[in-house]
């Protein structure tokens, strides 16, 4: 693999019901990604790869690939899990995603698996230099302030819907470099995003079947002047 590819990370934040789940299938879409592993505890993601349930299952689907080979692999949590189950298979899919190289590796509700101090050590180095092996990180969560922080301090774009909790909204205003009254102000399928490249930030929203509107805005335009009422427009 060589060693220019473009970093592709991504954090995808925000409460239940307010579009990050909606925003995230309508780009699997779009990507059609033909090497994938997904960590799905909700089980949501049934459209996109094939159940698994066994950590033996999950690494013999992967690793059958080999290194040209499609895989669409999704782990389906027990909805009785453990700590230590969430951590075996995190780890394992860790390795899975960054020895197999050249693939979309999709973690839902990362604050599972990682704190904002502690990131198991392969998923800290896929996150620092996955980029050498071609390894797309989606990072998903709606408590930003308890996920890992080196993924944030890595990450090349922040996707954010509104955020209830002012610590959470207060990570990734941070991150985004913008007030955290404008993540407050969000409604619902209505987001923010922060590119690397650029320092672009857009802001858009989202439909059933994707994106519907995004425009590019000023840091100055996402500021506690610019007042708007948040109500609920429908769930995701």
């Amino acid at each position: 693999m060589a060693v220019d590819n473009d970093a592709m990370i991504w954090a995808v934040m925000g409460q239940s019901g307010t579009g990050k789940g909606l925003w995230v299938k309508s780009e699997l879409k779009r990507l059609k990604p033909r090497r994938i592993l997904i960590l799905d505890p909700q089980d949501e993601y049934g459209a996109f790869a094939t159940p698994v349930t066994s950590a033996k299952a999950m690494a013999q689907a992967v690793t059958a690939a080999g290194d040209n080979g499609s895989f669409k692999v999704r782990y389906v949590f027990p909805k009785s899990c453990t700590a230590e189950h969430f951590a075996r298979i995190f780890d394992l899919a860790c390795q899975l995603a960054y020895g197999m190289r050249n693939c979309v590796f999709l973690v839902e509700e990362l604050s599972n698996f990682t704190t904002a101090s502690w990131g198991p050590p392969l998923w800290r180095r896929m996150c620092n230099s996955g980029r050498h092996e071609g390894v797309h990180v989606i990072g998903c969560s709606q408590f930003p302030a308890q996920v890992d922080k080196s993924f944030m301090s890595n990450a090349t774009m922040v996707h954010c819907g509104w955020l209830g909790e002012e610590p959470h909204r207060k990570a990734i205003a941070t991150k985004m470099n913008i007030s955290p009254d404008a993540i407050n102000q969000l409604e619902d399928l209505h987001y923010i995003e922060w590119h690397r490249k650029g320092r672009r930030l857009l802001r858009g929203d989202i439909t059933i079947t994707g994106r519907i509107r995004e425009e590019q805005i000023a840091t100055n335009d996402v500021m506690p002047s610019q007042k708007r009422s948040r109500k609920a427009t429908a769930t995701a």
